[in-house]
């Protein structure tokens, strides 16, 4: 998986050197399925260029414009490494790209400005959350959908207690050093008689603490669901210094090390379902207790001046409307005000209409 954060979305909203092509395809994490994957981009392509020139662009140009998707096309390395979908960004001058656990419609979009609304789950917390599997010798930060996984690539991340902890002597406890060829199965007899139960308490709180440390400039400002899976006495430690507030109570049971990313995804969405689909209703609640007091409205035109001027606090689309240009500069700009964004709103936006809003004041 990239990274994608809210200065990603400022960053494509701020480009204003028109035609901008975005690109949608959904690949194949696994390596023996994504071989349609570069040639689905290819095709994708040809259709932008074809829009480009019909649109009024020069063909040299709209070439240029395409070529680092085309150059992208052939290579295979780029293509081993994929999550459930591909975001593709070009302009003249310009391109980026997002491989993201969520699984695109193939979708050509040429026009003044980026097409980003696909891309705002990412932001919302709408159905994206974070799976942390940890145990005494490995970790990893999973970005999860409902139906995608990714593993997230966490600068300083300790791979374990050894790693985290290079300096110290595990097996030196009240000074008595235990050979090597007795290890695991001596340490845990002592355990059960509670020699050294202190300094292994002390390695792992502050183990768990180097993790947390790592993680920590990953979530900021994040408003997702993360799940903790591990064995207990991990999670127990874990939750004592973590700080981010929406971290689930309940977790994934059991050492994770072996566990597949999409079976740890699988099983902490029964965590995470219930928290998603009480915080939706929550919100809908909410619109229709505000209806009629001049804090809520379905009409597009005074929902848009809202949330420019930042006062929507919430905002529902439906599937129809998550597709319509016009509406992602609202979609975006409550983002940017500290606002919540269902697009498309699973259960449907509250009184069956494409937009509908809550205002601060």
């Amino acid at each position: 998986m990239d990274a994608f954060s809210r200065s990603d979305l400022d960053l494509l909203t701020q480009q204003e050197d028109p035609p901008c092509v975005s690109l949608y395809l959904p690949t194949h994490p696994v390596r023996t399925r994504n071989q349609e994957d570069p040639i689905r981009l290819k095709n994708l392509l040809a259709r932008a260029e074809q829009e480009l020139v019909e649109g009024g662009t020069r063909a040299p140009q709209a070439r240029e414009i395409l070529r680092p998707g085309r150059e992208l096309v052939e290579v295979e390395d780029f293509w081993l490494y994929q999550d459930s979908g591909l975001a593709l960004y070009l302009r003249p001058g310009w391109w980026t790209r997002y491989r993201l656990p969520i699984r695109f419609d193939e979708r050509v979009v040429v026009s003044d400005r980026f097409h980003v609304t696909p891309l705002l789950p990412m932001l919302t917390g709408q159905g994206h959350f974070f799976v942390l599997a940890l145990s005494e010798k490995h970790a990893r930060l999973l970005s999860c959908t409902r139906t995608g996984t990714a593993e997230v690539m966490v600068p300083g991340l300790p791979q374990g207690v050894a790693e985290a902890l290079p300096y110290d002597e595990p097996q030196q406890v009240r000074g008595h050093h235990l050979g090597s060829r007795v290890g695991a199965k001596v340490r845990t007899i002592m355990h059960r008689q509670g020699i050294g139960a202190e300094v292994e308490k002390e390695r792992l709180e502050r183990y768990v603490r180097a993790v947390h440390d790592a993680v920590r400039p990953v979530l900021r400002g994040r408003h997702e669901p993360l799940v903790l899976a591990g064995v207990d006495y991990i999670r127990s430690a874990y939750r004592q210094v973590a700080d981010y507030p929406e971290l689930l109570r309940d977790g994934v049971a059991g050492s994770p090390d072996r566990v597949p990313d999409d079976e740890l995804r699988a099983r902490a969405w029964d965590a995470v379902s219930p928290v998603l689909t009480r915080q939706q209703d929550e919100a809908a609640a909410g619109y229709r207790a505000a209806l009629g007091t001049g804090l809520a409205s379905n009409d597009p035109e005074e929902v848009a001046s809202a949330a420019e001027a930042g006062r929507v606090a919430v905002l529902f689309l439906s599937e129809e409307a998550t597709a319509d240009e016009r509406l992602q500069p609202t979609a975006v700009q409550t983002l940017r005000t500290g606002g919540t964004v269902y697009a498309p709103a699973d259960a449907g936006v509250p009184d069956g209409t494409g937009v509908a809003a809550v205002f601060r004041y």
